[in-house]
């Protein structure tokens, strides 16, 4: 008895060290597992959002080993704790962190002896020049992922192209995720169409193993979107399959709305994981950790491994009467009348912004680029086409910088540009655009999707910039007004452009270059606008006296740029304008926006000419005056009457720039004088309701 005692222990010990997976079918939700990682999907360096550390760089060859990394939380493998892993360049993440045998990058089915036990693979890849594979944990104890990501990576068949692709480790759960993410294929930078031949999945031992459908051929069909949008992924669940399990997907809420889209249905999207049909669900929600509203749902019938939607017969309503940031949390509690057996599984977690106002997004486009590269030329008129097709007053912003190089590069480089490239972790392709600073990209793939995507965030923030030149003397004015608060170190910055060049023409076949960066003020790294509430008008005043005369530099090497400090490039002064936007400390524009800088001929009075502007106009809750056409010294006075003459406004500036609440004014025709010591302007403003 005491030995078949024994045998039964030795038979439950074998059972609880092996642990069956099960493989679900892709997911295409439009986010991350969990949504968890909601961080932007670019080149380290070049884009990529803060707190990622690189544990390896290319260039590599195949097959070699990072260094050996802690897990940041108790994870099992295959029902055995695991405390450490490594990565290799040829795409297989183990944690069989003694074994030194290199895998190379030849890819083959699993399981097989040429990789290591205990390892998840997207084998295949290759780390080139620019390539890395970079870490970085997500969400909150106890249901933490620990992303290991391979970033920009090469592969065999996309020529030039790229893929970006990671393993992911669940904390809890023990649940492993394999992520594509981001696929192009260029030959002579021009988009091809070859697709990926990789081997994904999780190999226990050289006996032992799961494959990705398609493998050891598996073609990403991925865009090249550096948002979670077009990912896929595929989840590996450590356990027997049970009979009823749900798993959460996501809500359908959109990130925004406004306060009068209320009340709101509460809507998550769920699949049946289990093995049986799932005909009742305990539906519940709470928003902001208040109450708990629930929901019985039956006469459902889901089989298994299909999503569902539910709906909560409770709404959500709001009391917000500005902006306001709400978490609203949705879960199953029970399936089938029996308790949901993983609750995190089937949690579903949004964060919402709520405002009683929107404000279009002027998309902030800087291009790295060059009259002596050929790529420029083509990038820049692709680039173009984009924006001509939307070319409405509010829509965007274009800012160049023009780049040196070894070999020549542009005659308008500078040390500023340079710098502004480094704050993007230093631009490595020529050209390249950032969009509103957190979307790097070749302007050779922009399209008018990617303009609306990008121009369907709603923005916070409103910028006025004015401004003038009289002799080489430039003079600023800009104007923040915040619908919401800003994070701390968050930074305005302005640069002085030349509208139009000519005088820079290489070898390119580019005549005419747009929006030229000459200056940033107050200097590369901006005006540190810190924390700002919202409700909130910043006015700031900035100066620059150009210094000396223009010259021409021969090229772009560093022994002939241009000295800021002594010298300039601007070839008519009559032709600039300032661009001024809002960037946060990851790199996020917030808001842009451009003016033309009023040119004043040095022997004219400017006091015999003046202007004033009136931002919006119309108008309906509020306005802002720029009075930067009269002199400082002049005492101002503000007089507003409506169309009967009728005096409803009067008041002293204080400042060349004044912000004017109008929600109790009737809708109509007002109208705005400004008075000075011996001067005054008058102009029309519009009330619409």
């Amino acid at each position: 008895m005491k030995q078949l005692y024994l045998i039964c222990i030795l038979t439950l010990s074998i059972n609880i060290s092996f642990t069956q997976y099960y493989l679900l079918p892709v997911v295409k939700n439009g986010q991350n597992p969990s949504n968890l990682n909601t961080d932007y999907e670019n080149q380290q360096g070049a884009g990529l959002t803060s707190g990622w550390t690189t544990i390896l760089q290319g260039f590599q060859p195949a097959g070699n080993w990072s260094s050996t990394f802690a897990i940041p939380f108790k994870f099992y493998f295959n029902g055995a704790l695991v405390t450490k892993y490594k990565a290799s360049t040829s795409g297989i993440v183990t944690f069989n962190t003694k074994l030194a045998t290199r895998t190379d990058s030849n890819n083959i089915a699993l399981p097989t002896s040429r990789v290591p036990d205990s390892s998840v693979c997207i084998w295949g890849i290759r780390a080139a020049m620019g390539d890395y594979i970079v870490t970085k944990t997500f969400g909150k104890a106890p249901h933490r992922q620990l992303w290991i990501s391979f970033n920009s990576f090469s592969e065999l068949n996309l020529k030039t192209g790229w893929i970006f692709a990671s393993v992911v480790l669940e904390e809890s759960t023990n649940k492993i995720f394999i992520v594509d993410q981001r696929t192009v294929c260029l030959s002579n930078n021009v988009p091809c169409t070859d697709k990926t031949s990789l081997t994904l999945g999780i190999q226990i031992d050289s006996t032992n193993a799961i494959m990705v459908p398609g493998s050891p051929d598996y073609q990403s069909e991925n865009l090249n979107n550096n948002t979670a949008s077009d990912n896929s992924y595929y989840e590996f669940i450590p356990e027997p399959k049970p009979d009823v399990d749900v798993e959460s997907q996501k809500h359908v809420f959109k990130p925004y709305y406004l306060i009068r889209e209320f009340p709101l249905t509460v809507n998550g999207v769920f699949k049946n994981i289990g093995n049986n049909p799932i005909n009742k669900v305990t539906y519940n929600y709470s928003v902001d950790n208040g109450p708990v509203y629930t929901d019985i749902i039956s006469g459902l019938n889901v089989a298994p491994y299909e999503e569902f939607q539910l709906k909560h017969k409770d709404l959500w309503k709001t009391s917000d009467v500005s902006y306001n940031t709400h978490s609203i949390r949705s879960w199953i509690s029970q399936i089938n009348d029996m308790p949901a057996s993983r609750p995190f599984d089937d949690t579903l977690t949004s964060s919402i912004i709520v405002n009683d106002t929107f404000i279009t997004r002027n998309i902030l486009h800087e291009t790295f680029t060059s009259s002596s590269s050929l790529q420029s030329k083509s990038g820049n008129d692709t680039l173009h086409s984009v924006l001509n097709k939307n070319k409405v007053p509010g829509n965007y912003t274009e800012l160049n910088y023009h780049m040196g190089s070894p070999q020549g590069g542009d005659p308008y480089f500078t040390i500023e540009a340079a710098a502004r490239s480094r704050y993007y972790g230093g631009i490595f392709s020529i050209p390249t655009t950032e969009i509103d600073g957190t979307n790097s990209l070749s302007p050779l793939a922009y399209t008018n999707e990617l303009f609306a995507q990008y121009q369907g965030v709603p923005s916070f923030y409103q910028i006025f910039p004015s401004g003038s030149v009289k002799d080489q003397k430039i003079d600023i004015t800009l104007a923040v007004r915040t619908e919401a608060p800003t994070a701390a170190k968050t930074k305005l910055f302005v640069a002085i452009c030349e509208k139009t060049t000519t005088k820079n023409v290489k070898t390119n076949g580019e005549t005419i270059f747009p929006h030229v960066m000459k200056k940033l003020l107050p200097d590369t790294v901006g005006f540190d606008a810190g924390n700002l509430n919202a409700d909130f008008l910043l006015t700031k005043v900035f100066s620059w006296t150009v210094p000396g005369n223009y010259r021409l530099p021969a090229d772009g090497r560093a022994n002939n740029i241009i000295n800021l400090n002594t010298e300039h490039s601007i070839e008519d002064f009559s032709n600039l304008e300032i661009i001024a936007w809002l960037q946060d400390s990851n790199r996020n524009v917030l808001q842009s926006n451009s003016a033309n800088l009023q040119y004043i001929v040095s022997n004219v009075d400017p006091v015999s000419k003046k202007q004033i502007r009136v931002i919006p106009n119309p108008a309906s809750n509020y306005f802002f005056i720029d009075m930067s056409a009269f002199d400082v010294s002049d005492q101002l006075n503000i007089l507003i009457a409506d169309v009967n003459g009728k005096l409803i406004y009067k008041d002293k500036a204080n400042s060349q720039s004044m912000f004017i609440h109008t929600s109790n004014w009737k809708p109509g025709f007002y109208f705005i004088k400004i008075t000075g010591n011996h001067t005054e302007a008058i102009t029309k403003l519009v009330i619409t309701d």
